[in-house]
């Protein structure tokens, strides 16, 4: 692979499409944008090292678009030849403890938001939104390294996997996963750490790290709390950078710990709230929610409000002596309150729930990133390559989120399946390519002349007198 393989990749890459093309060019725009070549992704490269690991994040980043699912798989495509590296160089890469993915995330988002900030307009400022979800990442085995039993609450059992603290940014238009954490989870069986037997455990792949490694500190954020991460994943945010107006949660998230750290950050907080014991301060009592709601039912406060479709009712009150603003919600007379709150105690019942529908952006996200960037499911047993690979699909989908905003696709499956079928035009122009070069080697031999002066004589005849292009593009217009 050359000192800056990226700028072969590019160039032979983009030199098959044209600029109406709209979709691939632009994805690929924007991966130049990225300068992943520049990059300081671990330690110092290595002198002897013939590939630098920009490089190599490049080709790990255009795998789905070609389509190729896993290094594996990459080893017998045609676009390996373009790459050059082996698959063992991929693994080494992925594997390794000192990269440092969280930087590498933040550097690119950095990048694809700039392009942002220049084309919107000053005297319109969007309104930001941080959002704080979870969820689940399945693995079929328990002997991927760190793996636990974990409790879905959607599919309402329990498997081995891990649990993906997210944060991400709506900007006002797009979607953006900024930082994520993975959590394992010890389990009620005493018997069972984690879940696991200790004949599991003994199977389970495990390997040393440096300490102080970016690997082990990852390690050390396993067995964290969520909310702890999550105050930690916010504030860096916050030092990097991030502005936002709001930070959306769900009620699993919503505790005076985040309410107290988002406030202490200068923004506000819209979350759903448990309909649980937790109390509130109001007119000189405390009341749980459902007391609270049977208060509002006899004071005759709910009201129906026609363009949620909801019946509903608000009023101000403190919590951990936190003023808030709490909204009542139900879709019939008979139908269970649930309760959104907000520290902005300005807000009107619909602008908090309009300001609250943004965080069903994170839900989209984790559906689409595993449909097309294949996000939590890695088949690796290596920890280091479990964070490299959701760390890559982050970026992928990132960068196809600002290409779907440019150029106004309607979805990211629209602009993925365009590129996709783009990307496998250039996949049948490099068989056919291949399949010449072959040719010409078995004419050179019959002819005793030298391969590389047959290719010279032919590259300088002009393109229209070629019969080596001719052919290719009527075997191209053939394949489409």
């Amino acid at each position: 692979m050359l000192q800056n393989k990226s700028t072969k990749v590019f160039s032979e890459t983009n030199s098959f499409f044209s600029s109406t093309e709209k979709g691939i060019f632009r994805i690929m725009e924007l991966y130049s944008t990225l300068n992943l070549h520049r990059l300081q992704i671990g330690q110092h490269e290595m002198p002897q090292s013939t590939y630098r690991k920009g490089d190599l994040l490049l080709g790990l980043l255009l795998f789905p678009i070609y389509p190729i699912s896993n290094i594996y798989n990459y080893s017998h495509h045609q676009i390996s030849k373009t790459l050059e590296a082996q698959k063992n160089t991929f693994y080494r890469f992925k594997n390794d403890c000192h990269n440092n993915w969280r930087a590498v995330v933040s550097k690119c988002n950095k990048a694809l938001l700039s392009k942002i900030e220049k084309g919107t307009k000053r005297d319109n400022p969007l309104e930001k939104c941080l959002i704080l979800d979870d969820t689940d990442f399945e693995k079929s085995t328990y002997k991927t390294e760190h793996i636990s039993k974990i409790w879905s609450h959607v599919k309402h059992s329990r498997f081995f996997g891990f649990k993906g603290l997210f944060l991400g940014l709506w900007d006002g238009k797009s979607f953006f996963a900024l930082d994520f954490s993975l959590h394992k989870e010890k389990g009620k069986d005493k018997k069972k750490t984690f879940g696991l037997t200790a004949k599991q455990r003994k199977k389970q792949f495990s390997k040393q790290r440096e300490k102080g490694s970016h690997g082990s500190k990852r390690e050390e954020e396993l067995q964290k709390d969520k909310i702890s991460m999550a105050i930690m994943v916010l504030k860096r945010a916050i030092g990097k950078g991030i502005t936002a107006d709001y930070v959306l949660t769900d009620s699993w998230f919503f505790c005076e710990a985040i309410l107290t750290s988002v406030l202490s950050l200068k923004s506000h907080i819209i979350a759903m709230a448990k309909m649980g014991k937790a109390k509130y301060h109001f007119q000189g009592r405390d009341y749980s929610a459902k007391e609270l709601s049977q208060v509002l039912k006899q004071r005759k406060k709910v009201k129906w409000v026609k363009a949620l479709n909801l019946y509903c009712a608000e009023i101000e009150a403190g919590y951990k002596g936190i003023g808030l603003k709490l909204y009542f919600c139900k879709t019939s007379k008979r139908g269970k309150w649930h309760l959104l709150v907000s520290s902005n105690t300005k807000l009107g019942i619909l602008k908090a729930y309009k300001i609250y529908s943004i965080r069903w952006s994170i839900e989209v996200f984790f559906k689409e990133s595993k449909n097309y960037f294949a996000l939590g499911k890695s088949q690796s047993r290596d920890f280091d390559a479990q964070i490299a690979d959701i760390s890559i699909a982050i970026i992928q989908y990132n960068v196809f989120s600002l290409a779907k905003r440019f150029e106004a696709y309607e979805t990211i499956g629209g602009l993925f399946a365009q590129a996709k079928d783009q990307a496998m035009e250039l996949t049948i122009s490099l068989r056919i390519w291949g399949f010449i070069l072959e040719l010409l080697r078995i004419i050179a031999g019959l002819i005793d002349s030298d391969f590389n002066e047959l290719i010279v004589s032919i590259m300088k005849n002009k393109p229209e007198d070629n019969k080596i292009f001719r052919l290719i593009e009527s075997q191209l217009s053939e394949a489409a």
